[in-house]
């Protein structure tokens, strides 16, 4: 589930706007009695306490793949969306082989001015009353009293999308910075999906329960936020892909670990097979240069396989091309 933070765009985007009042809430007035039970939380061991990743490390071994068939030619990098400088930590390479690309693809607008109208919440509810007086005072604690308060009434996903991103180091989330470096630089720009479509796919599992999850299992989040970012920065593929097979935090919010394949499709699988087609237009029509979350190229059903499978000659890249 941690891994969600390295493969949604929006999750970024509502991380940067709002995590920057952290401080400790203080107690207030007890939030209504909630409507929804509490989930269950599965125990968990308790894991060793993680230091956090150096901020600006170079990444020598960046996800970056280059994919060609026939004359057509299409690069692919995956990023974190937050916790990494692009700028300062990727090699000079991988931006030069982006600036020597006619466009740049991503996996939404996030400059779409529906994004905050989509969060907001359509059934009259609140999730201070979803989650209740103790818990909620505990995601105040977490992610600073005004934030959570802001997010009271919107869709339990931005609140869980602040939360899920509070350890890692901030940043300019990678996308909107390659994004305007594009832009500046007159590409032409393409975006995969609509940010309609991502929330569609995450919300159902970013529900009050996967937050009061986050919220009890803090030390397990944390460690697993840090470790994913230094598993990118040292470019360890197979780290990275092994997230995806930890069902903790499913358990703890409550869910079935027989449906976690349901997430995985939903997440990664059905919007990968998607972006084939957007993918190969960019690759024939003059070429491109893709960034998406690090899940999309290395994880379950992957796009590089996916056009792989389709008579693509993929290989990751580890010097300019």
């Amino acid at each position: 589930m941690r891994a969600l933070a390295s493969i949604l765009t929006v999750t970024a985007l509502i991380a940067t706007l709002g995590c920057k009042d952290r401080s400790p809430s203080k107690p207030g007035p007890a939030a209504p009695t909630p409507t929804a039970p509490t989930a269950p939380t599965a125990p968990t061991p308790a894991p060793a306490p993680a230091a956090a990743p150096t901020l600006g490390a170079p990444i020598s071994k960046p996800f970056l793949f280059e994919a060609t068939k026939g004359d057509a030619k299409v690069y692919l990098l995956g990023t974190i969306h937050l916790g990494v400088d692009a700028e300062k930590q990727l090699p000079p390479w991988v931006l030069a082989t982006l600036d020597a690309q006619p466009a740049f693809a991503m996996e939404t607008d996030l400059s779409d001015p529906s994004v905050m109208t989509l969060l907001i919440r359509s059934d009259g509810g609140a999730l201070s009353k979803e989650l209740g007086p103790e818990d909620w005072e505990l995601l105040r604690t977490a992610i600073g009293p005004s934030l959570a308060d802001g997010m009271d009434r919107l869709k339990p996903f931005a609140a869980f999308s602040a939360l899920a991103v509070k350890d890692l180091p901030m940043t300019a989330p990678m996308d909107m910075t390659l994004h305007q470096r594009a832009k500046a630089a007159g590409k032409r720009l393409v975006y995969l999906e609509t940010v309609a479509d991502q929330l569609t796919a995450i919300e159902p599992f970013a529900t009050a329960a996967d937050i009061r999850a986050l919220l009890h299992n803090g030390e397990v989040a944390r460690t697993q936020s840090l470790k994913m970012v230094a598993d990118y920065t040292a470019g360890d593929a197979a780290a990275l892909k092994a997230m995806f097979d930890d069902r903790t935090l499913w358990v703890a919010a409550g869910r079935d670990p027989a449906r976690f394949g349901e997430m995985l499709e939903a997440t990664l699988g059905r919007r990968n097979r998607a972006w084939i087609a957007p993918i190969t237009e960019l690759a024939t029509h003059g070429g491109g240069f893709v960034a998406v979350g690090a899940g999309h190229l290395v994880g379950p059903d992957n796009v590089p396989d996916l056009l792989a499978a389709a008579g693509w000659q993929v290989r990751r890249l580890d010097a300019a091309p």
